[in-house]
């Protein structure tokens, strides 16, 4: 039986190594002078006391729990904001005890700072999947709806695949390509994959499915603005809080503060002026963070260029032309005759009328009898 492991995100890479790491770190010197260090390793041993070799122990199993949550997005935030809170609480005390900490405890504060920011939900994802979830809904701002009915079937993971290789080679900046499944009615109905290719907050989500002896694709373009959750407020108030103790810890209470506040004020400014500094490549990875992505969007980022403005509506035409240029090779190839299914209109909906200057003109002027 093959053993087939998760494939694991960038985001969830780095959670991962951070969150080992703190558990690394329970076994290096968290205070003293070299030849003469200790850590929490040693109270275990049964150089502490019952109450401190009960809390060490205490703390190691919060630690090694922490990892095992890459996968469980919704609780990930939450365990490994109790285990850090607790960790610092640990170091804090042998600071104040030990009158420092060693690298161990140092290596131990950065990896935490780390873990807490890496482990709340992406930010683009988070919003993607939110206009996904709202295209079935009756306020959902779809731009458009396109789509085909064919009277043959067709394979859908070949023509994904066929799909992605085309995105992949015309090398579009800032795009990404999913699979994603999503159910038909409900809970236990049956699910349809989707292909969804996403830029910044563009989601253009890609059907080709069955509909009884028929066979059909469907597209459909959205735009939805970050979401900034509780959650996401929380852990970046915990990262500011984490980053101020470090900085305490390591220049005292007085220059602590002092950098903590240039630090902050620093970021507010260069959050604040990335477009206007002409830094599209900082904003879209900006974009892409997680924790700092929607309270970027959100609170600072409220200004956009015409060159951003064109990249989208770039972007939707590409995409437009790619997806019913692809239907057309599918189709065509196999001598197949589309038939219509939805009405394509331009995102301007009726905006596009007939002029009536010539018909006003034509009225105006008066009849001369011959």
């Amino acid at each position: 039986m093959n053993l087939r492991l998760p494939q694991l995100t960038l985001q969830q890479e780095i959670f991962l190594f951070s969150s080992l790491m703190l558990v690394t770190c329970f076994f290096l010197p968290w205070y003293g002078t070299p030849g003469h260090e200790g850590g929490p390793y040693q109270l275990i041993s049964g150089e502490g006391s019952q109450p401190a070799v009960a809390g060490a122990i205490g703390l190691f199993m919060l630690l090694a729990l922490v990892p095992l949550s890459v996968n469980a997005p919704r609780i990930r935030p939450w365990m490994t904001i109790a285990a850090v809170l607790i960790l610092n609480l640990a170091l804090n005390v042998t600071a104040f005890a030990h009158d420092g900490l060693a690298y161990g405890g140092q290596l131990a504060r950065f990896f935490a700072l780390v873990a807490v920011f890496v482990s709340a939900g992406p930010a683009l994802l988070a919003a993607s999947d939110f206009a996904m979830r709202r295209l079935n809904s009756q306020k959902a701002e779809v731009f458009t709806h396109w789509g085909t009915v064919l009277a043959m079937h067709f394979s859908a993971k070949e023509f994904y695949e066929k799909l992605e290789t085309k995105l992949h080679d015309r090398q579009w900046p800032g795009v990404e390509v999913l699979r994603l499944f999503y159910s038909e009615a409900g809970l236990l109905s049956h699910k349809r994959e989707y292909l969804r290719v996403i830029r910044h907050r563009q989601v253009v989500d890609v059907c080709a499915s069955t509909f009884g002896k028929d066979y059909f694709f469907s597209m459909r373009e959205a735009e939805i603005r970050a979401q900034l959750t509780f959650v996401t407020f929380l852990v970046f108030l915990f990262c500011l809080g984490l980053i101020l103790n470090w900085l305490v810890g390591l220049f005292g209470l007085f220059s602590g503060l002092i950098g903590f506040g240039v630090l902050l004020v620093l970021g507010v400014f260069l959050l604040m002026n990335v477009l206007r500094m002409g830094l599209t490549r900082v904003d879209g990875v900006l974009m892409r963070l997680p924790v700092i992505g929607p309270i970027y969007e959100t609170w600072f980022r409220s200004n956009s260029t015409y060159f951003q403005h064109d990249t989208r509506m770039v972007f939707l035409k590409l995409m437009d032309d790619m997806m019913k240029e692809h239907v057309d090779e599918e189709t065509s190839a196999k001598g197949i005759q589309l038939l219509p299914c939805f009405e394509h209109q331009p995102i301007l909906d009726e905006i596009y009328k007939t002029s009536t200057r010539a018909l006003k003109k034509k009225e105006a002027t008066p009849n001369v009898p011959t």
